[in-house]
């Protein structure tokens, strides 16, 4: 039973004990009845009004008020897509480096671009294997100096579906010699020139399928497509 109604029943009760003690004429007792009466007709209009759905404006808002707010779904962050890079054009990166790819060749043997009287050069030794060697310039936008094997990492695919990894050497007095990159720091707006070298199967080299490497830099993906 709704609270109204049982005011509504209360009242009711009232009006009917001071109607039977009426008898007594007292003016007192008329007045009661009287204000009896006018509640009883807005308790009436009150209950036709809840019947009919209508809520009073002061208890909507209460309800309101009490409803919990509805929570929002929860959005997953959907995953950065690779960036393309392509040959001879330069990639940014605000605060970081900025990079070119200038090239990209299968060698048995990796010579710097350069070479002195004395060098270091890789060589891949089996038989059916072969090196790709992808050259990237990059110019370093960090405030400090910072280790130049650091700053990238690359993977290439063949076919979609096979990964080699690759190792790095940095270009030295010029491009005369190589030298390692895990002592070697690229200090703030230095450009440096850096080789990663995947060992692949001649297979990779000579076949048609699809070739491309992964750039991984300041935690973002850029692809390079080969062929």
């Amino acid at each position: 039973m709704g609270k109204k109604t049982l005011q509504f029943i209360v009242t009711l009760g009232l009006l009917g004990s001071l109607l039977a003690g009426c008898s007594s004429g007292s003016g007192s007792s008329n007045e009661e009845i009287k204000q009896l009466k006018q509640e009883i007709a807005a308790l009436k209009e009150e209950n036709e009004k809840l019947k009919q759905g209508h809520v009073p404006a002061d208890e909507e808002q209460k309800a309101a008020e009490n409803e919990a707010p509805a929570e929002e779904p929860e959005q997953t962050p959907e995953p950065a897509s690779d960036v393309a890079v392509e040959v001879n054009k330069a990639v940014t990166i605000a605060d970081f480096a900025e990079f070119t790819v200038t090239g990209t060749k299968f060698a048995k043997v990796v010579k710097p671009s350069k070479p002195g009287t004395f060098y270091t050069y890789y060589e891949a030794k089996e038989a059916d294997t072969t090196y790709l060697a992808i050259t990237i310039k990059l110019k370093s936008l960090l405030e400090a100096g910072k280790s130049a094997d650091r700053f990238a990492d690359v993977t290439v695919k063949y076919n979609d579906k096979y990964e080699y990894n690759t190792f790095s050497t940095i270009e030295d007095q010029g491009g005369a010699d190589f030298t390692y990159t895990n002592i070697t720091s690229i200090e703030p707006l230095k450009t440096a020139t850096l080789l990663y070298l995947a060992e692949v199967p001649t297979e990779v080299e000579s076949g048609t399928s699809p070739l491309k490497a992964v750039i991984t830099m300041n935690d973002k993906e850029y692809e390079l497509i080969i062929r």
